[in-house]
């Protein structure tokens, strides 16, 4: 353990005497110094007249002097390399720099600029058919949102539908036309066949018409009887279900059956009451069921009364009927109720109707296939009969390619004329829509006006990208897909996640090369047309100790150590040597690792034992200043700032460690 920080007996430095200067005319008042010269080639002007005899011993001595000067330069510079303050000398601290250790990570990255944009861009434009057309409606405005294939604007079409027209009428006299040509060769060539008796090419057509039919008619009777046994089978289904669920439905009318006939007896002796007590009322017009209670007559009463107590009873009745038709269900089938399970019984039974129907006419198209083949069957044999019998008749040739000649005209005129289908196409033009689904952020059209080139400009401003330029030397070790960082002045501290997509193959002439970061991370702040910065990950390790790349040195043996705090505060705190593994770095920052490590620790954050020394007491170092030279790299200036948080290769430091532990504490400020 050793403590070359702790400040006992500073001395004051001399500054040294300048070298080389004029004489000096002196002023009244002033001490006169004598001039007294070192060797031929260098002279030292002294001001102070205690030191002449002294320079003068100096002067026939030079030899020993500059050795010994060199000794001392040599000492002073081993020193420094050595990382320690010699024992002779004590220094003075104006600050101390320490990082506390803590598990982070450790970034290798490169941070560049760009500006938000829009991810996907397309263009609403007019087709070059289109140009002269003016505007008839305009369906959007900027800022609305649209959907790929919305309406945008339309054009005026009112002569380009005349157009339209005209040729539709040309394309239909033209095709009638071809259709009259083609109608009258097949009827002169049917003719010469019929009039020819052996003519083999009539012959042949019939034979091929009669073999087309026959192959036509044993389709269809495998398409009847394929139906014919699709309808027999949901037929079979369908009496299935029917009988199934009527038998389930007796189930529940059996279950029900009391309150069914208890509710019929009630009605009946209802209706018997109330044709009594009718019977009563019509004996005599004066009475009414408002003055039962007033009936001077027992048997009224009673026959009233009867008839009060039986339409209890019938609705009562009714009531436990209704509960129990209610409470009637086929869970299985997913029936509740008694009215619901009625209906779906209804339901299955006409369902069954049904399918008996199209199983029936299934039946009866099979019959009328089988007779259509046999008769198929009969004209293809005669054909072939027919045929056997025929000469070949050679006019009939000619008769055919007139037929085939008209039969091309026809199919030609059949097509849509180039013409036609132009004007078409224009029409379909003039509707401009949405090319992409976004945001219109410009639009050129109105009403009346002509549109002779990009009509609306279609943003995705949900899907954004920065723009960024990499420098050439920052290139190498850039992949796409590489994982990002984005913030901006807009969204603040906050860390928005993007994935690197693009980079250009070619530099741009100030040497650079164009990229592209997708946003993929929550971006509600982020807008089009700011700037971000982006920091590209290449590489992270995480969970590991990290220090400035200063904190660490080499010792003489070839090992790495690190300075630990042992004691002491501020200026006198004291280190002890930690033997550690480095392993990955970026520009400022370097892991290490050790068994000795402890979170927690607290270490230089520069193994320069010079860095931060304000005075000394060296001898050497007096000499070395008076030659015009310091013993401490630097000038014992301070580091600059603490570690940042993400140790990323692209930024200067400044900040924390990756973990948030604070570092670059500054002890004795």
């Amino acid at each position: 353990m050793f403590n070359p920080f702790k400040k006992d007996q500073a001395a004051e430095v001399q500054d040294p005497e300048p070298t080389q200067q004029p004489e000096a005319v002196p002023e009244p008042g002033d001490e006169v110094t004598e001039n007294v010269p070192y060797d031929d080639e260098d002279t030292i002007i002294l001001k102070r007249p205690v030191l002449i005899r002294l320079l003068g011993w100096l002067a026939r001595h030079k030899k020993l002097v500059i050795a010994a000067v060199v000794v001392l330069v040599a000492v002073g510079i081993l020193a420094w390399r050595m990382r320690a303050v010699p024992a002779s000398a004590e220094a003075e601290y104006q600050y101390i720099r320490t990082t506390t250790l803590t598990k982070g990570s450790l970034n290798d990255s490169v941070t560049v600029t760009g500006t938000v944009v829009a991810g996907d861009e397309a263009n609403v434009t007019v087709a070059d058919s289109v140009k002269t057309y003016t505007v008839a409606t305009v369906e959007a405005q900027v800022g609305d949102t649209v959907q790929e294939g919305d309406v945008i604007a339309t054009l005026d079409t009112t002569d380009l539908e005349k157009q339209i027209e005209d040729a539709q009428q040309s394309y239909s006299d033209t095709l009638q036309s071809a259709q009259t040509s083609y109608d009258r060769a097949v009827d002169d060539y049917n003719t010469s066949l019929v009039q020819h008796d052996n003519n083999l090419i009539d012959l042949q057509a019939k034979i091929d018409q009669a073999d087309e039919s026959l192959a036509d008619a044993e389709k269809a009777l495998s398409e009847a009887e394929s139906s014919r046994d699709a309808a027999k089978s949901a037929y079979d289904t369908a009496v299935n279900e029917y009988n199934a669920i009527s038998a389930d439905f007796n189930t529940i009318k059996a279950q029900i059956s009391s309150y069914t006939d208890a509710y019929n007896s009630a009605s009946d002796a209802l209706n018997a009451a109330l044709s009594a007590w009718n019977a009563v009322k019509a004996s005599d017009p004066s009475l009414s069921d408002e003055t039962q209670n007033t009936l001077p007559d027992a048997d009224q009463k009673q026959e009233y009364k009867t008839y009060i107590e039986k339409q209890k009873a019938a609705d009562q009745a009714k009531q436990d009927l209704e509960s129990a038709q209610n409470n009637c269900s086929i869970t299985s089938r997913g029936l509740y109720g008694y009215a619901a399970i009625e209906q779906a019984v209804s339901a299955a039974e006409q369902a069954m109707t049904a399918a008996e129907t199209a199983y029936n006419q299934a039946v009866t198209q099979v019959d009328t296939a089988e007779s259509q083949v046999e008769n198929a069957e009969q004209q293809v044999k005669s054909a072939h009969d027919s045929y056997d019998n025929e000469k070949n008749y050679s006019t009939i040739k000619s008769k055919a390619q007139a037929v085939e000649d008209a039969k091309t005209k026809l199919e030609q005129a059949q097509r849509t004329s180039d013409t036609l289908e132009t004007l078409q196409d224009s029409l379909a033009d003039c509707t401009l829509t949405a090319t992409m689904s976004g945001t219109i952020t410009a639009l050129d059209a109105t009403v009346g006006s002509v549109c002779s080139g990009t009509v609306a400009t279609i943003q995705d401003t949900d899907a954004l990208v920065v723009k960024v330029t990499i420098p050439a030397d920052d290139v190498p070790g850039l992949e796409t897909g590489m994982y990002c960082l984005i913030t901006s002045d807009a969204t603040g501290d906050t860390e928005i996640a993007g994935t690197l997509t693009q980079i250009d193959p070619v530099a741009n002439d100030q040497g650079s090369f164009g990229a592209k970061v997708r946003v993929t991370g929550e971006a509600a702040d982020l807008l089009v047309g700011i700037q971000a910065q982006v920091e590209i990950i290449k590489s992270q390790v995480t969970d590991v100790y990290v220090v400035p790349i200063d904190a660490v040195a080499t010792a003489e043996n070839g090992t790495s150590y690190v300075l630990r705090k042992t004691g002491g505060d501020g200026v006198d705190m004291t280190f002890e040597e930690v033997t550690v593994t480095t392993g990955d770095s970026n520009d400022y920052y370097v892991t290490i690792s050790g068994s000795d490590l402890q979170e927690g620790d607290v270490i230089r954050s520069s193994a320069d034992l010079t860095q931060g020394i304000v005075t000394t007491t060296d001898p050497t170092e007096q000499l070395m200043q008076a030659m015009g030279g310091s013993s401490a790299p630097g000038g014992g200036q301070a580091p600059s700032g603490d570690r940042p948080t993400d140790m990323g290769g692209g930024q200067a430091p400044g900040g924390n460690a990756g973990g948030g532990a604070p570092g670059g504490a500054a002890g004795g400020m």
